[in-house]
């Protein structure tokens, strides 16, 4: 006798609104009825026949060695394993996951407070919509700073945060922080990234420079007073 009829089935993983292929592989394949079902068991299409009205779902290949399920714009309800089901003398199927990612938008970052020379700064760092959770860390001059990361889970999606405090002085007026998101759905070595440049508030201090140091009776002395200070 022949090796029996049987189905194999590939996971597939998809970035949101982009286009995923499912595909079920015939072995010994004679003919018999082959169904495929979403997640919710309803039957997608029936021996390459449409049964579920949904466009975004095409059948681009049926033959004798495999099926293929194209789906256009995947959504996260999409998600999970869809079924690849043999009718023959034994009932076969094997299920193929589908597992949809959403990369992170630019990170947004804000001061809680504003920030005064001698104290510190608190700054927070948001990536509201992801799957997984996308990870965030803090740059200062190429050099790695450590924040407290958290995060939220809102349906199927994930909020993302990294709150960074810094002790400031005058001299940090105007530097950069970045904070970068990396993420599996990104392109290796891609990163999202935001910087924030530091606004710190500092007492005004003042200087006087006379306009030459050696003056003679009679010249005319001019003071320049020269303050400094934010705001």
């Amino acid at each position: 006798p022949g090796r029996a009829q049987e189905v194999q089935a590939e996971n597939v993983t998809v970035l949101e609104g982009g286009t995923a292929e499912i595909t079920c592989h015939l072995h010994q394949y004679d003919g018999s009825i082959v169904v495929i079902q979403n997640p919710a068991r309803q039957t997608l299409f029936f021996n390459g026949t449409r049964a579920l009205k949904d466009e975004r779902f095409q059948l681009v290949e049926f033959s004798r060695r495999r099926l293929r399920l194209r789906l256009a714009r995947a959504r996260l309800e999409d998600e999970g394993g869809y079924f690849c089901q043999l009718y023959a003398d034994d009932t076969h199927h094997q299920i193929a996951t589908l597992t949809v990612l959403v990369p992170p938008e630019n990170p947004v970052v804000e001061a809680v407070a504003a920030a005064v020379e001698g104290g510190e700064v608190e700054l927070s760092c948001l990536v509201p919509r992801a799957r997984p959770p996308a990870t965030l860390r803090w740059f200062r001059d190429r050099r790695e700073l450590q924040g407290l990361s958290s995060r939220e889970q809102r349906g199927k999606v994930f909020l993302q945060r990294n709150v960074l405090r810094l002790r400031v002085e005058r001299r940090d007026h105007g530097a950069i922080v970045t904070c970068e998101a990396t993420h599996p759905a990104l392109q290796r070595g891609q990163r999202r990234q935001t910087q924030y440049m530091l606004d710190v508030q500092y007492a005004p201090t003042a200087r006087i420079h006379p306009s030459q140091s050696v003056l003679r009776e009679g010249d005319t002395l001019v003071l320049t007073c020269a303050v400094n200070g934010n705001p």
